[in-house]
């Protein structure tokens, strides 16, 4: 083994890079936090994620001023191989769990052409491949959220970039990876498109890095926020 080696430096073969995993860009794999802020620099967001053991972490999304209360919509999600499934929401204010289960699920190209199904998994939505590919992908995932006051019907439409460099309001340069999605559901009104946004996450750095939103509560919008600050907490 050391002979191959030293004959691939010698000949000048440069080994392939390590592939790139989706802990890498989300932060999810440790206790770490950001704040997001808008066009005029006001925090409009923070996420923090908590790891609760081997292949699971739950993230919370919130305005800053809500931290120190109960969380709600806190999202849960499993790693299986080379997938992170989505299981479901916890709200803490109530103490329920909203499982959310698909009925059918489609993975294709950048463009969300070619679609084929995807098998099963205990019915978690696929929610995007933990080794990052080179090219791009989409997913479509449709099924139902079960809350205390009903059940919701939901789609969910996504598509995942390979990595690149993005620039950056307050880091500068960053390797990054970008989420276009699109979320249908009928909570609490006609079935509807609800979100559209893209969403960069950075490489060491996580979520939000740079958020556009074009369709928010079902009408059209145009909002940009941008990661600003990054900590670990224990």
């Amino acid at each position: 083994m050391k002979t191959s080696i030293a004959v691939a430096v010698l000949l000048g073969v440069v080994p392939a890079p390590a592939a790139e995993t989706y802990d890498e860009f989300s932060m999810l794999s440790a206790k770490s936090a950001g704040i997001v802020v808008d066009s005029a620099g006001t925090p409009a967001s923070q996420w923090a994620w908590r790891p609760e053991g081997p292949g699971k972490s739950v993230i919370r999304w919130d305005v800053p001023s809500n931290w120190n209360r109960p969380g709600d919509g806190q999202e849960h999600f499993v790693r299986d191989g080379d997938w992170l499934y989505l299981d479901g929401y916890q709200n803490q204010s109530s103490g329920t769990y909203n499982a959310q289960r698909v009925t059918s699920e489609q993975i294709g190209d950048g463009n969300c052409a070619d679609l084929k199904p995807l098998p099963g998994h205990k019915g978690q939505q696929h929610y995007a491949r933990w080794t990052i590919p080179a090219q791009a992908y989409c997913l479509v995932a449709e099924g139902t959220i079960t809350t205390p006051q009903g059940v919701v019907r939901f789609k969910h439409q996504q598509v995942w970039s390979p990595p690149t460099t993005c620039q950056t309001r307050f880091h500068g340069a960053v390797r990054c990876v970008r989420q276009v999605e699109r979320w249908w559901d009928d909570n609490g009104h006609p079935f509807q498109l609800r979100i559209e946004r893209s969403q960069d996450l950075g490489k060491g750095l996580g979520m939000g890095l740079a958020i556009h939103s074009t369709v928010g509560g079902g009408k059209p919008i145009d909002w940009r926020a941008d990661l600003r600050n990054v900590w670990t907490w224990t």
